[in-house]
């Protein structure tokens, strides 16, 4: 079985899509965009039909890069006043042998997902802290392993039933299946997981277009998630209102000339605009005094949040892809902390980093459980090798013929 997956992040700014398979551990990119998107406010669905609309041609961008039709994909939902507690469970092992499986493991999950459910609230994810088998064996992974009792101890995430459903019903309203949910935060926190990792008391700032999400990860598992209300917009509108231009133009400048540290500005350098020039060394004072501002309040949030030390800090989102951004970062940490590049081939931007870590997420849930998964018939699979065979690009042909 070839493991393919899709996944799907609604932003306030843009909407990211990526197609991604699995082989050998690696994660390799085979479709993904980045399609501005409309109907949103703070990461919230504000207008369904004009999210649906630009969500539509996002897909279809993708469909024609892959030469076939996705019908299911992961998805992002907003983290928007979450709720994060503990929770157990436990389930008696009826198996022959005892030996512990996938599915008395889901099951013991779901135990412990239902003793947290509550009325408008949607559980979007558990994470297992330990399973116990016998009441005194601790495991991280108990497949395989013989007993007569299994007990789970574990984190739930849950967020407002609104907040998934808006989502959802978008997403399905195209006529494709949504089989998993994350929050941004654990999405992101999975592009980086490792035992390393794990061992450490880590920050997730992610700075979207007009909120600021700050979580807290403990031995691998979140904590704490806080919310600021300014992001990357903010920037734009000190342009706007600095230069007298429109926000459109703003935006543009700043994507496309701005360096967001007086190390990188170029004093020389000029962007002509209607009548007037912007100097890149003032226009990155303006900027990094504004994103200054946010990390600092970025710290505040997280002494609220924690009073543990944090042994490492990222930092992701799209307006971290400005030169100079990182530099900044280290000046006001001044250690453990870093913006954290997407530099895998075909996502190479970090607004990818949720997409991406959404589907290291599930295919992590997947190996806990003993499955094996695609979002692909194996007639979808011959379909895009096909398409991909009947390209007029000599370059892929070449590879075709490498790799076939």
């Amino acid at each position: 079985m070839r493991n393919i997956f899709t996944s799907i992040d609604i932003g306030t700014d843009n909407i990211k899509i990526i197609v991604s398979e699995k082989y050998n551990g690696m994660y390799n990119v085979l479709a993904s965009t980045i399609t501005p998107s409309k109907g949103l406010k703070k990461g919230l669905i504000v207008d369904a039909r004009e999210v649906a609309t630009t969500l539509k041609k996002a897909i279809k961008e993708v469909e024609v890069k892959l030469g076939m039709k996705i019908t299911k994909a992961l998805a992002i939902v907003p983290a928007n006043n979450v709720e994060i507690v503990s929770t157990s469970a436990n389930l008696i092992i009826k198996e022959e042998e005892n030996v512990i499986n996938g599915n008395q493991i889901f099951s013991c999950i779901q135990r412990a997902m239902t003793k947290v459910a509550k009325q408008g609230m949607e559980v979007v994810s558990v994470f297992p802290k330990e399973f116990i088998i016998d009441k005194n064996t601790k495991t991280k992974n108990p497949l395989g392993k013989k007993g007569n009792d299994l007990t789970v101890k574990a984190v739930a995430t849950l967020v407002p039933r609104k907040n998934v459903y808006s989502v959802v019903s978008v997403i399905e309203s195209l006529g494709i299946e949504v089989m998993d949910i994350s929050i941004g935060a654990t999405a992101t926190y999975y592009v980086e997981k490792s035992k390393e990792l794990d061992s450490k008391n880590v920050a997730v700032i992610d700075i979207g277009a007009e909120k600021t999400e700050v979580s807290v990860f403990k031995k691998g598992l979140i904590s704490d998630l806080g919310m600021l209300p300014v992001g990357s917009k903010f920037i734009d509108g000190d342009i706007s209102k600095t230069y007298n231009i429109s926000m459109e133009e703003a935006k543009e400048i700043k994507e496309k000339f701005a360096v967001c540290n007086r190390k990188y500005a170029d004093a020389g350098e000029v962007y002509k605009i209607n009548d007037k020039e912007i100097n890149q060394y003032e226009l990155s004072e303006l900027i990094e005094t504004r994103i200054i501002d946010l990390l600092k309040n970025v710290k505040i949030q997280l002494n609220n949040l924690t009073n543990d030390e944090i042994g490492y800090i990222m930092v992701v989102g799209g307006v971290t892809q400005m030169l100079g951004f990182n530099a900044t970062v280290e000046d006001v940490f001044l250690r453990n902390a870093t913006v954290l590049n997407i530099g895998i081939v075909g996502i190479r931007n970090n607004s990818y980093s949720e997409s991406y870590g959404v589907i290291k997420y599930f295919c992590d849930k997947l190996e806990l459980r003993n499955k094996e998964y695609t979002m692909f018939s194996n007639d979808d699979i011959s379909l895009l090798l096909s398409t991909k065979r009947k390209t007029n690009n000599t370059i892929s042909k070449i590879f075709g013929k490498l790799f076939d």
